[in-house]
């Protein structure tokens, strides 16, 4: 009876810790691929012909307005 109780405890605290880590992993990656653009990616694009600071702006804004969630 006690091994029954104490293993009903044990499911039930690993249950709980792999309910946690789900959550963990689901809001991580809810900002996944939306870090603004370092300066190698400035560079880059200043070579590529978008020389101009709000271009540049204006492509970190679309990326921190993607949606990677589908729906």
């Amino acid at each position: 009876m006690l091994s029954s109780l104490i293993g009903a405890v044990i499911m039930s605290s690993v249950t709980v810790a792999m309910l946690i880590a789900v959550n963990v992993v689901n809001k991580g990656t809810a900002n996944f691929g939306k870090f603004p653009l370092n300066d190698e990616e400035i560079n880059l694009l200043k070579n590529a012909g978008w020389k101009e600071k709000l271009d540049i702006q204006s492509i970190n804004d679309d990326i921190s307005a993607l949606d990677f969630d589908e729906k």
